[in-house]
């Protein structure tokens, strides 16, 4: 829930125990700036937009593997069955044996930077367009994707 005249704006819900109440307390952070997929949204959104990739990766798995499991940055593993992982999303592909789809890091970055390109109805946030991932971030995510067997 957003509240504008709060100074952190995102709200989150907290149950008052044995009393049937639910309070709305400021969450720790303010994700107000991003807009949502709720129908009644009235910022806009950046159209979706190339990523502008430059080769060689100079990714880090390891620090992907972090920023995939993060729920403030990538958060992958709400959606996608990640190899591993305790908490398997159901929304998203499978993201088991990536590496044998052999994706090329160009697309996969775009895919990360803005899936809106190829997938025009998909619910995945435009993480580069967002200012959700920096470059690094995503070619960390893309070495990370790139490495699961």
């Amino acid at each position: 829930m957003v509240d504008p005249m709060r100074s952190i704006k995102t709200l989150a819900p907290k149950v008052v125990v044995d009393s049937g109440q639910l309070h709305w307390v400021p969450h720790f952070i303010d994700f107000s700036q991003w807009p949502t997929l709720c129908k009644d949204e009235t910022r806009t959104i950046p159209s979706p937009q190339m990523a502008h990739y430059v080769a060689p990766l100079r990714g880090d798995a390891a620090r992907g593997r972090v920023i995939a499991m993060d729920p403030w940055r990538g958060n992958c593993v709400t959606c996608h069955e990640i190899p591993g992982e305790e908490w398997p999303g159901t929304f998203g592909a499978s993201l088991h044996h990536y590496k044998q789809r052999r994706h090329t890091d160009a697309n996969l970055y775009q895919q990360i930077f803005d899936v809106r390109i190829t997938a025009p109805r998909a619910v995945m946030p435009p993480f580069g367009p967002l200012g959700i991932l920096s470059d690094q971030e995503i070619r960390d995510l893309v070495a990370y994707l790139q490495s699961l067997e």
